[in-house]
């Protein structure tokens, strides 16, 4: 009987041991994994403080949104103008139906909407 069981646990070792070499490899990988994966995190991190960074410079430096800026000088204007541009389904790509040289009061008119409304939902996003 004592045979038997330091048997098992002679058996119960290798069988350990075999089993822990044989994960190893996939250990190191999940180890290099998040590791990536924290670099990553940290990246975008900085990418979201560059734009927020970006986004107050232009506010200062842009000036109001006006009914005959074209429709490519709004998307130059501000990055956030193709956010406004979406919610009222106008053009926020060179594609779309309204060209990109018409104006702004041209945009509103071709769909139905209001250039004051328009207009000030624009010039929204240049506030901080």
């Amino acid at each position: 009987m004592r045979l038997l069981s330091l048997l098992a646990d002679r058996l119960r070792a290798a069988l350990d041991g075999s089993v822990r070499a044989g994960l190893a490899p996939y250990v190191e990988e999940r180890g290099a994994i998040r590791a990536e994966v924290d670099a990553l995190r940290l990246g975008i991190t900085a990418l979201s403080r560059d734009r927020e960074a970006l986004d107050r410079w232009l506010t200062r430096r842009a000036g109001p949104f006006t009914g005959d800026m074209t429709v490519h000088e709004a998307w130059a204007r501000h990055p956030r103008a193709k956010e406004v541009f979406a919610r009222h389904h106008l053009p926020a790509c060179p594609a779309c139906a309204v060209g990109a040289d018409e104006t702004l009061a041209e945009a509103a008119f071709g769909y139905r909407l209001s250039l004051e409304d328009l207009l000030g939902e624009l010039n929204a996003v240049l506030r901080p």
